[in-house]
């Protein structure tokens, strides 16, 4: 019995999206639910797995003593294993937040003539309805959109990867792979005026990935106002903007991407720095566990949890009715009065926002 016929076994339908690896097949998660973020490879050791939502992984065996709750050896046993001589387990490496990776010249370049086309469509009549659901779905002004350079493209496109700056790729055939370009809202993430990523919103996914980076893009969060001395952590950069629209005076917000990236050096050095760090990813299985078995361990109390109400995330609060400004004092704060005696210390006392938060946070938790 291979890891496909243990998974299909206990529920799960699984189909082949791609011949590499000795073949790889994808569908829901059997832990998160995620839709098609479920990956298997029947043909690599004793099976392997991963989620790209709840960060699950293992083997054959990992997968019974996860799924079925069996033991080590009662796995092994089940799969005609040997489990030979027990060892003791590694500890788990420390986590060591990396540097950030800028893209190449070349790829800026043409990262750069690909935003400017993008945002002329999104802000010409070809954009309109775009620009509405940006309004009336997402809750984001023009003056956001505008200041985040959000842009549009109608349909996919392709380009050589060597017109970006990118080393060659070859498909299992022998031919080149292309860059790709999917149509959708392009999301750009801006540093000191250079294009540093790509994420494309795909206006019709299918069974594939809603969102894409385009290759060669950096993997660092969006961090919007970084001097605040309190942060919120969120997974979706439309809601990152959202939320510094709404609170932006406030806080800083810091857009991972997904639920289980991890901050770079500088970002990890800036949350170092604050008082507060509200971790607001989506309330979903794999938002909520990365909030607490990363983000507690690493800022320990200064980080607290705090997911939106009446929505999965910022946005569908938002559209549900939810005051974004007066759940981040809530967060902050915990009530009005000290919110009030936050602004008294900052404009008439002389304190720092960071004094002051101290001070606040002191007086909340006794």
């Amino acid at each position: 019995m291979n890891i496909l016929d243990l998974i299909e076994a206990d529920g799960s339908t699984l189909r082949k999206v791609a011949t590499t690896n000795g073949g790889e097949y994808a569908g829901a998660c059997p832990w998160c639910g995620g839709r098609d973020r479920f990956r298997v490879w029947p043909e690599q050791d004793d099976g392997r797995f991963w989620c790209r939502g709840c960060d699950k992984s293992g083997d054959s065996i990992q997968y019974l003593r996860e799924k079925r709750g069996l033991s080590f050896a009662d796995a092994c046993r089940y799969l005609d294993h040997d489990p030979g001589p027990r060892k003791d387990k590694p500890r788990p490496a420390t986590w060591e937040p990396k540097e950030a990776t800028a893209p190449g010249a070349a790829w800026q370049e043409r990262a750069r003539a690909f935003l400017d086309g993008a945002i002329g469509c999104l802000w010409s009549d070809r954009g309109a309805k775009m620009r509405a659901w940006l309004r009336d779905e997402k809750g984001l002004s023009d003056a956001t959109i505008k200041k985040a350079c959000l842009g549009l493209t109608l349909a996919d496109k392709s380009e050589p990867r060597a017109t970006w700056g990118l080393s060659p790729l070859l498909k299992e055939d022998g031919t080149e792979r292309r860059l790709w370009l999917p149509g959708g809202l392009v999301i750009p993430w801006i540093v000191g005026g250079d294009v540093h990523r790509l994420r494309v919103r795909r206006s019709e996914p299918g069974d594939g990935a809603r969102y894409v980076i385009v290759s060669g893009s950096s993997s660092v969060p969006m961090v919007l106002n970084p001097d605040r001395a309190a942060a919120v952590i969120v997974e979706s950069e439309l809601d990152g903007l959202l939320l510094t629209q709404a609170a932006g005076d406030l806080c800083s917000v810091v857009a991972m991407g997904t639920a289980t990236a991890k901050p770079d050096r500088a970002t990890h050095e800036a949350l170092t720095r604050a008082v507060c760090i509200l971790i607001s990813l989506d309330t979903d299985t794999a938002g909520a566990r990365a909030a607490w078995t990363f983000w507690s361990k690493q800022y320990g109390k200064r980080a607290k949890r705090w997911p939106t109400v009446q929505g999965k995330d910022a946005s569908d609060a938002m559209a549900n009715g939810l005051d974004l400004w007066a759940w981040i004092i809530a967060g902050l704060f915990g009530t009005e009065g000290l919110f009030e005696r936050f602004c008294i210390q900052t404009i008439d006392g002389g304190l720092s926002d960071g004094e002051a938060l101290r001070e606040m946070m002191r007086v909340e938790n006794g």
